[in-house]
Protein backbone atom coordinates (compact mmCIF):
# COMPACT_ATOMS: atom_id res chain seq x y z
CA UNK A 1 0.00 0.00 0.00
CA UNK A 2 1.06 3.35 -1.13
CA UNK A 3 1.29 6.31 0.92
CA UNK A 4 -1.13 8.61 -0.72
CA UNK A 5 -3.55 5.10 0.10
CA UNK A 6 -2.66 5.85 3.45
CA UNK A 7 -2.81 9.66 2.95
CA UNK A 8 -6.72 9.42 1.96
CA UNK A 9 -7.32 7.77 5.77
CA UNK A 10 -5.32 9.62 8.01
CA UNK A 11 -5.32 13.25 6.24
CA UNK A 12 -1.53 13.41 5.43
CA UNK A 13 -0.17 15.15 3.13
CA UNK A 14 3.62 14.49 3.29
CA UNK A 15 5.45 13.02 0.08
CA UNK A 16 4.51 9.48 -1.38
CA UNK A 17 6.66 6.36 -0.13
CA UNK A 18 6.49 3.06 0.99
CA UNK A 19 5.32 2.87 4.59
CA UNK A 20 8.11 0.00 6.34
CA UNK A 21 8.61 1.36 9.76
CA UNK A 22 7.34 2.27 13.35
CA UNK A 23 9.23 5.37 12.69
CA UNK A 24 6.70 6.31 10.01
CA UNK A 25 3.96 5.17 12.14
CA UNK A 26 4.87 7.64 14.88
CA UNK A 27 5.42 10.67 11.67
CA UNK A 28 1.31 9.84 11.40
CA UNK A 29 0.36 9.66 14.85
CA UNK A 30 2.34 13.10 15.29
CA UNK A 31 -0.07 15.21 12.83
CA UNK A 32 -3.02 14.24 15.33
CA UNK A 33 -5.21 16.51 14.25
CA UNK A 34 -6.78 14.46 11.20
CA UNK A 35 -5.79 11.01 12.41
CA UNK A 36 -8.09 8.47 13.05
CA UNK A 37 -7.30 8.43 16.86
CA UNK A 38 -7.87 11.98 16.56
CA UNK A 39 -11.47 11.93 15.32
CA UNK A 40 -12.35 8.97 17.78
CA UNK A 41 -11.25 11.36 20.46
CA UNK A 42 -13.42 14.39 19.17
CA UNK A 43 -16.17 12.06 18.75
CA UNK A 44 -15.98 10.42 22.10
CA UNK A 45 -15.78 14.15 23.69
CA UNK A 46 -18.56 15.65 21.80
CA UNK A 47 -20.67 12.47 22.45
CA UNK A 48 -19.54 13.34 26.91
CA UNK A 49 -20.57 16.24 26.50
CA UNK A 50 -24.00 15.80 25.28
CA UNK A 51 -24.58 13.35 28.26
CA UNK A 52 -23.12 15.31 30.71
CA UNK A 53 -26.19 18.16 29.73
CA UNK A 54 -28.63 15.49 29.11
CA UNK A 55 -28.18 13.62 32.20
CA UNK A 56 -27.32 16.47 34.35
CA UNK A 57 -30.91 18.51 34.06
CA UNK A 58 -32.98 15.02 33.72
CA UNK A 59 -31.22 13.90 37.11
CA UNK A 60 -31.40 17.23 38.73
CA UNK A 61 -35.01 17.98 37.80
CA UNK A 62 -35.90 14.45 38.91
CA UNK A 63 -34.55 14.81 42.54
CA UNK A 64 -36.40 18.16 42.87
CA UNK A 65 -40.01 17.05 41.35
CA UNK A 66 -40.03 13.23 42.25
CA UNK A 67 -40.71 11.95 46.17
CA UNK A 68 -40.39 8.62 47.95
CA UNK A 69 -40.20 5.88 45.50
CA UNK A 70 -40.45 7.55 42.45
CA UNK A 71 -36.81 9.10 43.29
CA UNK A 72 -35.63 5.88 42.49
CA UNK A 73 -36.05 7.15 39.07
CA UNK A 74 -33.72 9.95 39.63
CA UNK A 75 -31.28 7.35 41.15
CA UNK A 76 -31.00 4.86 38.14
CA UNK A 77 -30.33 7.81 35.88
CA UNK A 78 -27.32 8.93 38.19
CA UNK A 79 -26.16 5.31 38.52
CA UNK A 80 -26.48 4.77 34.32
CA UNK A 81 -24.64 8.16 34.48
CA UNK A 82 -21.57 7.52 36.36
CA UNK A 83 -20.96 3.99 34.32
CA UNK A 84 -20.88 5.94 31.34
CA UNK A 85 -18.45 8.30 33.08
CA UNK A 86 -16.12 5.49 34.23
CA UNK A 87 -16.49 3.97 30.65
CA UNK A 88 -15.45 7.18 29.51
CA UNK A 89 -12.52 7.89 31.08
CA UNK A 90 -11.04 4.37 30.67
CA UNK A 91 -11.59 4.68 26.62
CA UNK A 92 -10.02 8.20 26.56
CA UNK A 93 -7.02 7.02 28.14
CA UNK A 94 -6.80 4.09 25.66
CA UNK A 95 -6.94 6.56 22.95
CA UNK A 96 -4.27 8.68 24.43
CA UNK A 97 -2.01 5.85 24.81
CA UNK A 98 -2.36 4.59 21.26
CA UNK A 99 -0.93 8.36 20.35
CA UNK A 100 1.90 7.76 22.09
CA UNK A 101 4.94 9.00 19.42
CA UNK A 102 7.74 7.40 21.95
CA UNK A 103 6.48 3.88 22.38
CA UNK A 104 6.56 0.42 20.46
CA UNK A 105 3.71 2.06 17.32
CA UNK A 106 3.07 -0.95 16.15
CA UNK A 107 3.17 -3.60 18.69
CA UNK A 108 1.15 -1.47 20.84
CA UNK A 109 -0.96 -0.19 18.72
CA UNK A 110 -1.85 -4.38 17.81
CA UNK A 111 -2.68 -4.86 21.44
CA UNK A 112 -4.68 -1.46 22.03
CA UNK A 113 -6.49 -2.00 19.01
CA UNK A 114 -7.71 -5.59 20.19
CA UNK A 115 -8.76 -3.67 23.71
CA UNK A 116 -10.36 -0.98 21.85
CA UNK A 117 -12.63 -3.21 20.17
CA UNK A 118 -13.67 -5.25 23.38
CA UNK A 119 -14.71 -1.16 24.33
CA UNK A 120 -16.62 -0.97 21.71
CA UNK A 121 -18.62 -3.97 21.41
CA UNK A 122 -19.18 -3.97 25.63
CA UNK A 123 -20.41 -0.62 24.76
CA UNK A 124 -22.76 -1.67 22.02
CA UNK A 125 -24.10 -5.12 23.75
CA UNK A 126 -24.82 -3.31 27.40
CA UNK A 127 -25.96 0.09 25.78
CA UNK A 128 -28.15 -2.29 24.33
CA UNK A 129 -29.00 -4.55 27.06
CA UNK A 130 -29.38 -1.73 29.05
CA UNK A 131 -32.21 -0.02 27.16
CA UNK A 132 -34.88 -2.66 28.29
CA UNK A 133 -33.87 -2.71 31.81
CA UNK A 134 -34.34 0.88 31.99
CA UNK A 135 -37.60 0.61 30.30
CA UNK A 136 -38.95 -2.22 32.89
CA UNK A 137 -38.11 -0.48 35.70
CA UNK A 138 -39.41 2.87 35.18
CA UNK A 139 -42.53 1.54 33.82
CA UNK A 140 -42.42 -0.96 37.02
CA UNK A 141 -41.81 2.30 39.49
CA UNK A 142 -44.45 4.43 37.50
CA UNK A 143 -46.93 1.64 37.66
CA UNK A 144 -46.44 0.78 41.76
CA UNK A 145 -45.65 4.34 42.87
CA UNK A 146 -46.83 6.87 40.47
CA UNK A 147 -50.25 8.95 41.42
CA UNK A 148 -51.38 9.30 38.17
CA UNK A 149 -51.11 5.68 36.99
CA UNK A 150 -52.34 4.54 40.75
CA UNK A 151 -55.76 5.95 40.35
CA UNK A 152 -56.28 5.19 37.15
CA UNK A 153 -59.71 3.55 36.35
CA UNK A 154 -60.08 0.45 35.54
CA UNK A 155 -57.06 -0.35 37.19
CA UNK A 156 -54.69 -2.41 35.16
CA UNK A 157 -53.42 -5.77 36.49
CA UNK A 158 -50.09 -6.06 37.88
CA UNK A 159 -48.99 -9.09 35.34
CA UNK A 160 -50.41 -7.80 32.42
CA UNK A 161 -48.95 -4.64 32.65
CA UNK A 162 -45.26 -6.23 33.30
CA UNK A 163 -46.70 -8.78 30.26
CA UNK A 164 -47.02 -5.78 28.07
CA UNK A 165 -44.38 -3.70 28.79
CA UNK A 166 -41.95 -6.87 28.60
CA UNK A 167 -42.92 -7.13 25.08
CA UNK A 168 -42.85 -3.89 24.36
CA UNK A 169 -39.17 -3.64 25.16
CA UNK A 170 -38.18 -6.45 23.70
CA UNK A 171 -39.56 -5.30 20.41
CA UNK A 172 -38.04 -1.98 20.46
CA UNK A 173 -34.83 -3.42 21.72
CA UNK A 174 -34.16 -4.59 18.06
CA UNK A 175 -34.25 -1.93 16.36
CA UNK A 176 -32.12 -0.09 19.49
CA UNK A 177 -29.56 -2.58 18.64
CA UNK A 178 -28.96 -1.99 14.72
CA UNK A 179 -29.28 1.41 15.80
CA UNK A 180 -26.57 1.35 18.47
CA UNK A 181 -24.62 -0.87 16.04
CA UNK A 182 -24.41 1.92 12.98
CA UNK A 183 -23.70 4.41 15.89
CA UNK A 184 -20.88 2.60 17.04
CA UNK A 185 -19.62 1.93 13.80
CA UNK A 186 -20.31 6.15 12.46
CA UNK A 187 -18.21 7.29 16.05
CA UNK A 188 -15.41 4.72 16.36
CA UNK A 189 -15.57 1.63 14.16
CA UNK A 190 -14.71 2.96 10.42
CA UNK A 191 -11.58 4.39 11.94
CA UNK A 192 -10.56 1.32 13.79
CA UNK A 193 -10.79 -0.71 10.65
CA UNK A 194 -8.15 2.20 9.19
CA UNK A 195 -5.85 1.82 11.94
CA UNK A 196 -6.07 -1.87 11.13
CA UNK A 197 -5.20 -1.63 7.64
CA UNK A 198 -1.94 0.43 8.41
CA UNK A 199 -0.98 -1.61 10.94
CA UNK A 200 -1.90 -5.39 8.74
CA UNK A 201 -0.74 -3.49 6.14
CA UNK A 202 3.02 -2.91 7.72
CA UNK A 203 3.48 -6.34 8.80
CA UNK A 204 3.12 -7.58 5.22
CA UNK A 205 4.97 -5.72 4.05
CA UNK A 206 7.96 -6.55 6.72
CA UNK A 207 7.07 -10.14 5.67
Amino acid sequence: MELDQLKEMWGDVATVKKVSSDEEIQAMLRKKSKSPIAKMKRNLFVEMLVVVILYSVTITDYFLTLKGMMLGLAWLMLASFLLYMIYYVRKRKLLNDMECVSCEVKSNLQQQLRTLEKYIRLYLYLGTLFFPVIMIFTGMILFLYSPELKNQQPAVPLWAFVTALSVISFVLTIPMYFLNKWYMRKLYGQHVEKLKAIVNEMSAEEN
